[in-house]
């Protein structure tokens, strides 16, 4: 079996070492080992595991929706229903915050349409927009 300090898992995942202890601190992995030179030791399932949280939060996952896909990964004979209906409730976030980059993208093309770029800083109405108490 295969052992790593947590600088080679940052090497092998291309993960900061900084977010692979936040991920540890989170109880998201754990090392096998601490040795008499107090480094900390991991094995091949924490490398697994921390490749495979890096690609749920490339999809935007959050910390909670990970912890809850490897609650069901401990439970390898349940039917996958329930990893479908998490994945599904993701889909529906996202969906929501695309909805929510449109809106902001609508808001910026409006703002950048108040501008006359012949003007100073000073009677930009761009600035102006966004510093109204109203």
């Amino acid at each position: 079996m295969q052992q790593y300090l947590i600088s080679d898992l940052a090497k092998r995942t291309q993960l900061p070492t900084d977010t692979i202890r936040f991920y540890e601190k989170k109880q998201l992995i754990k090392s096998c080992y601490r040795a008499d030179n107090n480094y900390k030791y991991y094995d091949d399932e924490t490398l697994k595991r921390l490749i495979f949280i890096k690609r749920c939060r490339a999809l935007d996952m959050t910390l909670n929706e990970i912890t809850q896909l490897l609650a069901q990964i401990q439970q390898p004979k349940q039917g996958c229903k329930v990893i479908d209906q998490l994945i599904e409730e993701h889909i529906q976030h996202v969906e929501s915050r695309i909805q929510e980059l449109q809106n902001f993208k609508s808001q910026l093309y409006e703002l950048r349409q108040s501008c006359s770029s012949n003007t100073t800083i000073d009677d930009c109405q761009i600035v102006k927009k966004l510093e109204a108490t109203e």
